[in-house]
């Protein structure tokens, strides 16, 4: 089987490694970045680091002696060059080379691939697409409008070489994630750090520190290390059981919401004004909760200042807020996130008939399990719609599992194709839309939602619903072209691979 995977960040890795262990060694990663990491190769901002702990924010078949409870970007980035280099998937990249468009072509039993350097590639018989759904930067129309600002201005995902906050004065659209690592970075160095926000997040602290020497060397018993990954497994578990995190009425939704407020109380105790600024109007967990330690007590800084209003245009030597009120800047940063809802935006998908995938979707991207939509044979997605959860990587191995097994026995059956069927992908996808219309996802306008209002990017319950649905969705998969005398896709490899654990 020829198999072209395409990104390879955490999830195309995840891929690569499923591939190998079902016996399937023809297979290409493409990645448009000139490295391996994907977020963690492009999000290369002062005190990026990842907000799951170290330990489970890993493939639970790659341990790694952490040195952070919460590992920063450099240290993810080393870990995956090494993941890398021990499953052998080195030879199988191709960097520096952008998909642009994946067709089917049912004559040759497979996907022909349109990539940036021309060099011709396919047919192959499968595609995953790992491309994820925080890969396209959202790029405010002030950054590309409008008088020319003498300074820097960039996107925490497009982090120039060599740029040095210290002595400058920095102002940081946006208070995301991103936003809040960036601001907490700059603090310690910068002149001036101006924070235009408009509207504030709900925060809870991370608990983000370095492990002691005497941790670490705790940390690198094997029976601890799986006690820790299934103990942090468990609570993030119990926490999205029966969706109580995500219901008004939920359990945990409350609890952490009171946890939220005493945390933003206790920061704030004689600042009545600023807490008043920082405290959200819509439903907790209706948006992604922030994840930090130092944000709260950064804002006290005498040289930090939350503006209160969001940005509406540049000047030669700062910005213009909503309030009309202009700022000196030396630096602007965009922590304004991505087009998430926006699957596969960079990305053309042609399945039977000449059907585009964006053109099936109509603005509010779905798939069984957030991996296959009919019409589409032989084609998988990493990270899809409605597959963004805690924890991720399990949600990564479990997808990579599914298309390998999937792919493996397309070629030992002789097949020429394998899809979902409709009926088994409609009723899926009504089950789950009944059940996220029941969160406070539905009450609040998101990145979690399309245009059309439709979440599309949430997973409402816990990890382990998740793996039972991907390990029982194999029975909705229906194979064509078995018993023609090796199929069309035996005989563009070559010869049938055997099914192991069929």
């Amino acid at each position: 089987m020829r198999v072209a995977v395409i990104g390879a960040g955490f999830s195309g890795i995840a891929a690569g490694v499923a591939l190998k262990r079902r016996g399937i060694t023809d297979f290409t990663i493409f990645d448009a970045a000139p490295g391996i990491g994907g977020t963690w190769w492009h999000n290369r901002y002062p005190g990026a680091e990842v907000d799951l702990e170290s330990c489970i924010y890993s493939f639970s078949y790659a341990p790694a002696d952490w040195s952070r409870t919460h590992a920063s970007r450099g240290e993810l980035q080393r870990y995956l060059e090494r993941v890398v280099d021990a499953f052998g998937l080195r030879p199988h990249l191709a960097l520096g080379e952008t998909v642009q468009s994946v067709t089917w072509a049912d004559d040759r039993g497979g996907y022909e691939i349109t990539s940036s350097s021309g060099v011709p590639r396919g047919p192959f018989n499968a595609v995953i697409s790992a491309v994820g759904f925080l890969s396209s930067p959202r790029i405010p129309p002030l950054a590309r409008e409008g008088p020319g600002f003498a300074g820097t201005i960039c996107h925490t995902a497009q982090w120039p070489d060599g740029l040095d906050l210290a002595g400058k004065r920095v102002g940081v659209l946006g208070t995301g994630s991103s936003a809040v690592q960036v601001v907490a970075e700059a603090a310690t160095c910068a002149a001036e750090v101006k924070v235009f926000q408009r509207e504030p997040n709900w925060l809870l602290p991370k608990g983000s520190r370095d492990f002691s020497a005497w941790e670490r060397r705790l940390n690198r018993q094997p029976l601890v290390r799986r006690w820790r990954r299934l103990s942090l497994y468990a609570r993030y578990d119990a926490r999205q059981l029966r969706m109580s995190h995500a219901r008004r009425d939920g359990r945990v939704n409350r609890k952490r919401r009171r946890a939220a407020e005493a945390f933003l109380a206790g920061s704030f105790a004689h600042q009545p004004e600023l807490r008043q600024l920082l405290t959200p109007s819509f439903p907790f967990e209706g948006k992604r909760t922030v994840l930090s330690d130092t944000y709260y007590r950064t804002l006290l800084l005498p040289h930090v200042t939350l503006v209160p209003h969001g940005v509406k245009g540049l000047t030669a030597s700062g910005v213009v807020d909503d309030n009309g009120d202009r700022h000196a800047l030396d630096v602007v940063v965009l922590a304004t996130g991505f087009h998430a809802a926006d699957y596969l935006a960079s990305l053309k998908v042609t399945g039977l008939g000449g059907r585009d995938l964006h053109d099936a979707w109509a603005g509010g991207p779905r798939a069984f399990l957030g991996m296959m939509v009919p019409g589409f044979p032989n084609f998988f997605m990493m990270y899809g719609p409605n597959t963004n959860s805690v924890p991720l990587v399990s949600f990564y191995e479990a997808q990579a599992r599914f298309a390998a097994r999937a792919i493996t026995r397309l070629a030992a059956r002789g097949a020429h194709s394998v899809q979902v069927s409709r009926a088994a992908a409609d009723l899926y996808d009504r089950w789950l839309q009944r059940a996220l219309r029941r969160t406070v996802w539905a009450e609040t306008s998101s990145y979690f939602r399309s245009a059309t209002g439709r979440i599309v990017s949430q997973w409402p319950f816990n990890a382990s619903q998740y793996l039972i649905a991907a390990w029982a969705g194999r029975l909705a998969l229906r194979y064509r072209g078995a018993g023609d005398g090796g199929g069309r896709a035996g005989r563009l490899a070559g010869g049938p691979v055997h099914d192991r654990g069929r």
